[in-house]
């Protein structure tokens, strides 16, 4: 619909200037000369020295036109991310082991149109690389508070690392509580931030008793559970019976998240 391509607009554009800016900036270490930066504070300016290496990479089909794609890092390090949008605050969509960035690539799209600056990544050989490799680009380009978004092992990343990584509000969608190495467990971790935890009654990968153990169970901290086999990011499947009210979930944590921030 017309409305739905000028929500998109704003992602496309943001994401098309970063993505050459950044790229730019790291190919050859300079940065925009002074006084050429715009004073708008919704475009987040290129830093001389990016904290991260990053090299462009032809998308695969699922990103719309205008959303980066890089791979990030070097070596075993190295990860590839895509990101979209502007501003100062930042969404990680994480997804599940072995997924890539196609599995949050419509999420990307809206948040990024909402006026958030977002990123996801592929899973690759370790999760937490390119989780990190993700939260360096939106810090990177801009964002000062960021909240975690994650499906199954991913939102065991959102919620297992948020406190150390300082995550304004986390959204984990069917997460085991232990993967990895990684303990989200609430009983485990000082996050004291908005926490929302959705889980199918008959997930036939995670059992939702097992996901509840990552919410705390208290007024910012809830495990939502709807019925059906449902997991990860087949919660938000077009035909997902509950995907409203997943997808409304999430906002409203990133509010919250966000505006407690300041």
């Amino acid at each position: 619909t017309s409305t739905s391509a000028a929500r998109r607009a704003p992602a496309r554009v943001g994401a098309a200037a970063l993505a050459l800016g950044l790229l730019a900036a790291c190919s050859t270490g300079t940065g925009p000369a002074p006084g050429d930066a715009q004073g708008d504070a919704a475009t987040p300016t290129v830093l001389e020295s990016p904290p991260v290496e990053m090299t462009a990479m032809d998308p695969p089909e699922c990103l719309t036109d205008g959303v980066a794609y890089a791979e990030v890092g070097t070596g075993m390090a190295a990860s590839r991310v895509a990101w979209a949008g502007s501003g100062p605050r930042g969404v990680l969509l994480a997804p599940q082991v072995r997924g890539d960035v196609c599995q949050w690539s419509a999420e990307l799209v809206r948040l990024a149109g909402e006026g958030y600056m977002v990123a996801t990544f592929d899973w690759g050989k370790a999760g937490e690389i390119g989780f990190r490799a993700a939260l360096d680009v939106l810090r990177t380009t801009g964002a000062q508070d960021v909240a975690f978004v994650g499906a199954s092992a991913g939102g065991t990343l959102a919620a297992g690392l948020a406190d150390d990584l300082d995550a304004v509000a986390v959204v984990a969608l069917s997460p085991p509580s232990e993967n990895g190495g990684v303990d989200a467990r609430a009983a485990s971790s000082g996050f004291t931030g908005p926490l929302q935890v959705f889980a199918s009654t008959d997930d036939p990968q995670v059992a939702a008793a097992d996901s509840a153990l990552v919410a705390r169970q208290d007024a910012t901290s809830v495990v939502t559970e709807v019925p059906g086999t449902a997991h990860g990011v087949e919660l938000l499947a077009p035909d997902a019976p509950h995907a409203e009210h997943v997808r409304s979930t999430i906002d409203a944590a990133l509010a919250q998240g966000f505006e407690a921030a300041g």
